[in-house]
């Protein structure tokens, strides 16, 4: 058997890669600088399978991303929801009364807030590109003054000391990931999933409550709405929803029917299994 060679952005070690080996845990592992960088990846065959950040249980969602996927015509086809626990690493033999410097991305340093207060003032927080980046450049310097704030897989990956686990301000820090592929893979009959779909809808009033009308009418759960200006006409937008449905379905066929007899513009982005979490 093949392992996938699934992309991610980030360094090696990146929550990224957390999740795709929950979601795969044989896969060969890419990575790439930018969330555009993956997406080229698949479409040209280099990955099998890219994961992308959607949205964080504290910071929301990474919006973009379903832009980046609806205009590079790749299909969601999994989603894995991982949590984020953040770690003090350094190098072997560092402590931390003798820490000068932590190194993280913004939004992990913001997450720690309380926890990197009570270093100590003399301890300078300091912006990194990425969190698994950090974790290397604290292993490249070797210097036990320096730490980084990153993850488990990123101390095994860099070789470096937790002197801290589960740092984070906040204990249920969660982040949700789709699987991308060039095709699309919508699970079977009898197992739980979800759709994908973005909407164009007329510009006039009442359109967004009547689309969401055609939902309830079929009897369909949505467990998330959300808009992004439409780039090729200012002020108008476009809505994301995800759906506890197969686009197959006949309350969603039904649904879909409904919307476009509206004169609402449909683009399924992809049917894929809901996400268990382990027991």
């Amino acid at each position: 058997m093949i392992n996938k060679r699934i992309a991610f952005q980030g360094e090696l070690g990146a929550y990224s890669e957390e999740a795709l080996l929950l979601l795969h845990p044989g896969a060969v592992s890419q990575p790439h600088r930018e969330f555009r960088d993956v997406a080229r990846a698949v479409l040209e065959g280099r990955a099998d399978l890219g994961i992308l950040p959607i949205e964080n249980s504290l910071v929301g969602s990474i919006a973009t991303n379903f832009d980046l996927i609806a205009e590079s015509a790749l299909a969601i086809v999994g989603e894995v929801v991982s949590a984020v626990h953040h770690c003090l690493l350094g190098v072997p033999g560092a402590k931390r009364g003798g820490l000068r410097r932590v190194l993280s991305h913004p939004v992990a340093l913001a997450q720690c807030e309380r926890f990197l207060g009570g270093l100590g003032g003399e301890v300078e927080v300091m912006a990194f590109y990425d969190t698994a980046g950090a974790a290397a450049e604290v292993a490249r310097r070797g210097d036990p003054s320096l730490a980084a704030i990153a993850g488990l897989l990123a101390a095994g990956r860099y070789g470096l000391a937790v002197l801290a686990e589960r740092v984070e301000d906040e204990p249920h820090n969660q982040t949700r990931f789709l699987a991308v592929a060039r095709e699309p893979a919508p699970p079977p009959a009898g197992v739980p999933a979800k759709t994908t779909l973005r909407l164009k809808l007329p510009h006039r009033p009442g359109t967004l409550a009547h689309a969401l009308a055609a939902f309830a009418a079929a009897g369909l759960n949505l467990t998330k709405l959300e808009s992004r200006p439409d780039r090729t006409t200012p002020w108008e937008y476009l809505f994301y929803l995800d759906v506890e449905a197969r686009a197959a379905d006949g309350a969603m066929a039904a649904a879909l029917r409904d919307l476009e007899a509206q004169g609402a513009v449909v683009m399924v982005l992809g049917s894929y299994p809901r996400f268990t979490p382990p027991v």
